[in-house]
């Protein structure tokens, strides 16, 4: 028997005519005409080597043999409806699945609680992973099925990968505050020590200050920036960051928050997946929260 013979139409009218005993009736069933389901029951006959249905009076009777295969050619029918059918909602209250996150240290301080907030209202059973990535490894992370979803600064574009805008920051310099807040100028900035975060004791500040022919002094660079907000705390150096890690930052600190005394390039923030799973339904409603976050600094800055 050559199985690429049949078709999902054959099985389809082999059930209605089980159903109706009528050819006229099988096609009215499924919207074809009479001739139509004749010619599949002359298919279904050759393939099979039987005659399926014969006329007795007004009614086509099933043989031995259509009558042993109409449960196995329903419950096929029945499997195949599954495959094809939308998936189901995603239930976000009944899933206990472990969403993997790839973020960097600043996308975690200033976005994580608000995502957990967010999961946990809609959720008890769900959990996340985030694991530590940085804008070279997004793509890559990705690709080698490291995480779900990234969020971050990517360094390039990816034609696999969807990016979604999320919100854009810009730079400021944070410093111990001593009670007389002032507008900063640049003769203060360039005065002033500076810590770097990162592993090299300069930067994109450093330059952006080269383009203008001035320079800073940097004494200290650090990998990693929980310890930032303690050193410029407790000394005098002045530590340039993003405006929404500043603001985390500061909160319940003696720290000040300066606009920077010369031009510098922001940056955004984008949520990234693979194309793959666009249409894998936890991942839908896991973006959904995270795209409908607010973002907006007002909210940020709120004590």
């Amino acid at each position: 028997m050559n199985l690429r013979a049949f078709n999902l139409n054959l099985l389809i009218v082999f059930e209605a005519m089980m159903a109706e005993r009528n050819t006229t009736k099988a096609g009215d069933q499924l919207g074809l005409s009479q001739s139509a389901v004749s010619n599949s029951l002359a298919q279904l006959r050759v393939l099979l080597g039987d005659p399926l249905f014969v006329r007795i009076r007004n009614e086509m009777v099933p043989t031995a043999r259509a009558i042993e295969l109409i449960g196995p050619v329903s419950d096929a029918l029945a499997q195949m409806q599954k495959v094809i059918a939308p998936p189901e909602e995603y239930r976000a209250d009944e899933s206990k699945r472990i969403f993997r996150i790839g973020m960097t240290d600043y996308t975690a301080f200033v976005m994580l609680s608000g995502i957990l907030a967010r999961v946990r209202s809609a959720s008890q059973s769900i959990r996340i992973s985030v694991q530590n990535i940085n804008a070279s490894q997004i793509h890559s992370s990705l690709d080698n099925d490291e995480v779900d979803i990234c969020v971050g600064s990517p360094s390039e574009t990816n034609d696999a990968h969807v990016a979604e805008l999320l919100f854009h920051d810009d730079w400021v310099c944070a410093r111990r505050a001593d009670g007389n807040k002032r507008k900063m100028t640049m003769k203060d900035y360039i005065a002033a020590s500076h810590v770097v975060v990162g592993k090299n004791l300069s930067n994109h500040v450093d330059r952006a200050l080269a383009k203008v022919g001035v320079s800073r002094t940097n004494i200290i660079s650090i990998p990693f920036c929980l310890a930032a907000p303690v050193v410029v705390e407790q000394s005098d150096v002045y530590l340039t960051l993003p405006r929404r890690l500043a603001i985390e930052f500061s909160r319940g600190r003696n720290i000040e928050i300066c606009d920077l005394p010369f031009a510098t390039q922001g940056f955004s923030v984008s949520m990234v997946h693979h194309s793959r799973f666009s249409n894998d339904p936890g991942l839908k409603w896991l973006r959904r929260v995270i795209g409908t976050l607010d973002y907006k600094l007002t909210v940020l800055a709120a004590a």
